[in-house]
C-alpha cells in the first residue's frame, strides 16, 4: 500500500452494495480487500449476530473501531458495515481517509435486505422503521465521504463513476491493468531479444 489515496473505504447503509462493489474494485485494479464484518467473524470466530447477542451493538461497535483500525493497515480497499458511524472513534478514524459513499433508493435497499438473518440491525424491521434507521445516519454519512455515489445502476456503471471521483493517480490504475503490464513486459523482452541479437551479429561481422 504506496499511494496516499489508499485505503479506500466503502461505506453506506446496509444493501447499497459494499460488498460486492468492493469486491469488484479490487478484482479489476488487482488491490487487496476485506470486508470489515467479515474481518471480524475471522477474528472473533462468531458472527456478527452472535457478536450482537452477546455483548449488544454498543460492544459490537468497539470491536468494529479495533478491527477497522487493524485493516486500515493491511489492506487497500475496505467494505464497512452500515453502521460504521455509530462509534465516534470510527467516524474520527475515517474523516481523513478516502471514503466513498455508496446510497441508493431506501425502497432498494429494503427489498435487497428486509428479513436477513444476518442482519441484526434489519431483523424483523418494516421499512418505515429501516428508512428511519437510514435517516437518522445520513447526516454522518455526509459528515465522512470523499464522494458519494449512486449504488443503484450498473457495477461496472458504478465502478467507473468511482474512478472518476477519487484521486487521479488511482484513475490512472484503470489503465495500467495486468494484461497491459503482461503487454509490456513481453514487448520489452522482444526488443531486448533484438537488441541482443543485434550485438551478436556486429561482433561476429
Amino acid at each position: 500500500m504506496t499511494h496516499s489515496y489508499l485505503p479506500l473505504i466503502l461505506t453506506g447503509f446496509m444493501g447499497t452494495g459494499k460488498s460486492t462493489i468492493g469486491k469488484y474494485l479490487a478484482s479489476k485494479l488487482h488491490y487487496s480487500y476485506i470486508d470489515l464484518d467479515t474481518y471480524i467473524e475471522m477474528k472473533e470466530f462468531k458472527t456478527i449476530p452472535d457478536i450482537f447477542n452477546e455483548i449488544g451493538e454498543k460492544g459490537f461497535r468497539k470491536l468494529e473501531y479495533k478491527y477497522l483500525n487493524d485493516c486500515i493497515g493491511k489492506y487497500d480497499i475496505i467494505s464497512t458495515g452500515g453502521g460504521i458511524i455509530e462509534n465516534d472513534n470510527s467516524i474520527s478514524l475515517l474523516k481523513n481517509k478516502t471514503v466513498i459513499w455508496l446510497d441508493c433508493d431506501i425502497d432498494i435497499i429494503y427489498n435487497r435486505i428486509a428479513n436477513d438473518p444476518h442482519r441484526p440491525n434489519a431483523k424483523n424491521k418494516s421499512e418505515k422503521q429501516l428508512k428511519d434507521l437510514y435517516l437518522s445516519r445520513v447526516s454522518r454519512y455526509n459528515e465522512i465521504a470523499s464522494t458519494k455515489v449512486d449504488s443503484s445502476k450498473t457495477i461496472e456503471c458504478v465502478y467507473k463513476t468511482i474512478l472518476n471521483h477519487i484521486p487521479c493517480e488511482w484513475s490512472v490504475l484503470e489503465r495500467i491493468t495486468w494484461t497491459d503490464s503482461i503487454v509490456v513486459l513481453k514487448l520489452c523482452h522482444v526488443i531486448a531479444e533484438g537488441a541482443s541479437k543485434l550485438r551478436n551479429s556486429q561482433a561476429k561481422g
